[in-house]
């Protein structure tokens, strides 16, 4: 669809790559550990965290420093945030996102 996907979190970058990994994801992540980027899209922010995890018979300590609320944006060529969702359903993201530039791009 032409489409580039980013996702950002308070994650640290080693949480990032961790997390990718056992996903399968394919598109890039960012860290946002100080919520800046959140900031810059009024995204609300709470405070992080750490949680242990074991992954594949692996222990991970793994640290948040900020949570951010889970919003998707479509930004467009010029920079222009053209769609805003701030009532994401994971589950549900990738198909409203489709649809959502399905609908920018008709017009």
């Amino acid at each position: 669809m032409g489409a580039t996907v980013i996702g950002v979190s308070g994650d640290t970058v080693e949480g990032q790559r961790i997390f990718k990994k056992v996903n399968d994801l394919n598109f890039t992540l960012l860290a946002d550990t100080e919520g800046n980027v959140a900031k810059a899209f009024g995204v609300p922010l709470r405070k992080g965290g750490t949680v242990n995890k074991t992954i594949k018979g692996e222990d991970f300590s793994l640290t948040r420093h900020v949570t951010a609320k889970r919003w998707t944006f479509i930004i467009d060529k010029n920079g222009k945030v053209v769609h805003k969702d701030t009532g994401v359903k994971a589950a549900l993201d990738s198909k409203n996102t489709i649809t959502a530039i399905k609908e920018l791009t008709a017009e």
